[in-house]
């Protein structure tokens, strides 16, 4: 690849980190601007080359995602959700929302939670696995994905062969990061980090990128099958999580990210001998 875009590259996923990491916030251009060392002019004109979008639609874009994560796994009023959006009003965010999801934010949410309803008594019989973990705070090198999941098998080639180039040894611990819902966010749109925990010194170069990941509490429970059913584990999870107590505490969902942690290599099993944890960041309800 080319130095020049290479470097671009680099410099703007800088300035991503920033706004995805501080979406409450409207973040100065000039701040993000030298963040990516550049002028405010020629940030602006690189950031919409190479995201397809502007700052400020990004921004408004991620955070309507958000809102539609909030309105179905959460009882908060909508002018609250909207408020949280950065709208003013709700009359705004019922404005933008219907743009983008072709309904108001009341109906979507009416039949989100329905479709959660008819999984949660389908699933009455068959009650996932589902257990409670803390994660702290890790350093990991990504190689951000963008585009259908089914594609994220460049970005671990990617991961991989850098790691390998750095020599690290032994088996560090290597997970997804999902960032989006495909239901909710065009396939285009969406958003994948393959990630290797690393040492905070490392400097990772090209499209490999240096992250710092929070840490959380995170329901977690296993997919055994092919990747293409992971939607399925998934919305079961998020339905049983909804409808009552794990071990005596109720939970509700923290941040519409998720961490995929790939307990079998794809290049070695069959689709079917798979297996994959999913860890969804959770905190107390009440």
């Amino acid at each position: 690849m080319d130095t020049t875009v290479t470097t671009w590259q680099e410099r703007i996923s800088v300035a991503r980190q920033i706004i995805e990491a501080r979406l409450d916030e409207d973040v100065p251009l000039d701040e993000l601007a030298r963040a990516a060392h550049y002028s405010p002019f020629h940030f602006h004109r690189l950031f919409r080359a190479l995201t397809g979008e502007t700052v400020r639609d990004y921004t408004r874009r991620l955070r309507l995602q958000r809102a539609a994560h909030h309105l179905v796994h959460e009882d908060r009023d909508i002018l609250r959700i909207a408020l949280d959006a950065g709208y003013e009003s709700h009359e705004a965010f019922t404005r933008a929302f219907k743009s983008r999801f072709d309904v108001t934010p009341s109906v979507f949410r009416d039949e989100r939670r329905e479709v959660l309803t008819q999984r949660i008594i389908k699933r009455e019989d068959q009650p996932m696995d589902i257990r409670i973990e803390t994660r702290e705070p890790v350093y990991v090198a990504s190689v951000r994905h963008v585009g259908p999941y089914n594609g994220v098998g460049d970005a671990w080639k990617t991961l991989m062969k850098w790691g390998w180039a750095k020599m690290i040894f032994g088996k560090p611990e290597t997970f997804g990061v999902c960032y989006d819902d495909p239901d909710v966010t065009p396939a285009e749109r969406i958003r994948y980090d393959a990630c290797m925990v690393v040492d905070a010194k490392t400097k990772p170069k090209g499209k490999v990128e240096l992250q710092h990941l929070p840490g959380g509490t995170y329901a977690v429970t296993l997919h055994e099958g092919s990747y293409e059913n992971l939607s399925e584990t998934y919305a079961q999870m998020f339905a049983q999580i909804e409808s009552g107590p794990i071990d005596g505490t109720s939970w509700k969902f923290a941040d519409p990210r998720s961490l995929e942690k790939y307990l079998t290599d794809p290049r070695k099993v069959k689709p079917e001998d798979l297996r994959t944890e999913i860890w969804v960041p959770v905190t107390k309800a009440g």
